[in-house]
């Protein structure tokens, strides 16, 4: 229990049985073991209590350390979602100037178009003449010179845009020169010299 060996608690014995006596022994022993039983039931508690406060420290820190960590989190999701808005304006602020862009070139070149009509209808075939008698031919558009070398280099069809389209024409007769080639790629016939 404390230490004591069996003849040490047998000779305490003794001594309180000469010391008290024999008929107040129960009664002081009965009192020595409810002041056991609170010591044993007070340390008990002592020792709940300070593990419990220890748990409870450590449960304090862990909460402390996942909180902070929380809110380490929001912060980089308020971040990401900053950056997300500030993309998101840039790139509508990219979209609205080429937008405007595309508008302004369109209305441009529909007032050159518009200007050119107007000035071919105010021309007299007279005006007109003059110019390619001057110049030995038709004043040549860069526009339209431009869409030809493309044409040329890669094959592939241009047009002004916005232009209307031009109406398909007929295919043209194959000439004598067309005619005489494909019918040599053509077999000839049999029992016929040429």
């Amino acid at each position: 229990m404390f230490g004591f060996s069996f003849w040490e608690v047998f000779l305490i014995l003794v001594v309180a049985l000469l010391v008290i006596g024999p008929e107040r022994l129960p009664g002081v022993a009965r009192k020595a073991g409810e002041w056991t039983y609170k010591v044993r039931k007070f340390v008990a508690n002592a020792k709940a209590e300070m593990d419990s406060e220890f748990n409870m420290q450590d449960m304090k820190q862990l909460l402390n350390s996942q909180e902070s960590e929380i809110s380490k989190l929001r912060a980089m999701v308020e971040e990401t979602r900053h950056d997300l808005s500030d993309t998101e304006n840039s790139v509508r602020g990219a979209l609205s100037d080429a937008e405007q862009t595309m508008r302004d070139s369109a209305a441009g070149e529909q007032a050159r178009q518009d200007e050119a009509t107007d000035a071919e209808s105010t021309d007299t075939p007279s005006r007109l003449k003059a110019k390619d008698d001057e110049s030995g031919q038709a004043a040549p558009d860069a526009f339209d010179d431009e869409l030809s070398r493309l044409a040329s280099e890669t094959g592939e069809s241009f047009q002004r845009p916005f232009a209307a389209p031009e109406p398909d024409t007929p295919a043209e007769p194959a000439t004598p020169q067309e005619s005489t080639t494909k019918g040599q790629d053509e077999p000839k016939e049999r029992g016929r010299d040429n």
